[in-house]
């Protein structure tokens, strides 16, 4: 009966890896994204600025659109997203 509990447990377990492994991968993604096309325009001065005006999490994501728009950069939807979770994670932690 003991057998059940122990496959789920290491089903769950493995899924919980997974996950973290394409949350990590996504992150990635997002810094190599914005290492090869943010940093042309600004350094990461603009997120660190004490009167910097990306306040919010969806703030963020409004202006990371905004600026891949202004420089014509070519990302899906998912693309930005990364470029989003990497800046909160390394800069705004909203």
């Amino acid at each position: 009966m003991k057998t059940p509990i122990l496959v789920f447990l290491s089903l769950l377990a493995a899924s919980h890896a997974a996950l973290a492994t394409d949350a990590d991968k996504q992150l990635a993604h997002g810094e190599k994204l914005h290492n090869s096309h943010c940093v042309k325009c600004h350094t990461d001065q603009v997120y660190t600025r004490d009167n910097r005006f990306v306040k919010t999490l969806n703030a963020l994501g409004k202006q990371v659109r905004r600026c891949k728009d202004n420089t014509g950069a070519t990302w899906f939807d998912d693309d930005t997203d990364a470029v989003v979770r990497f800046l909160n994670t390394r800069y705004y932690k909203f």
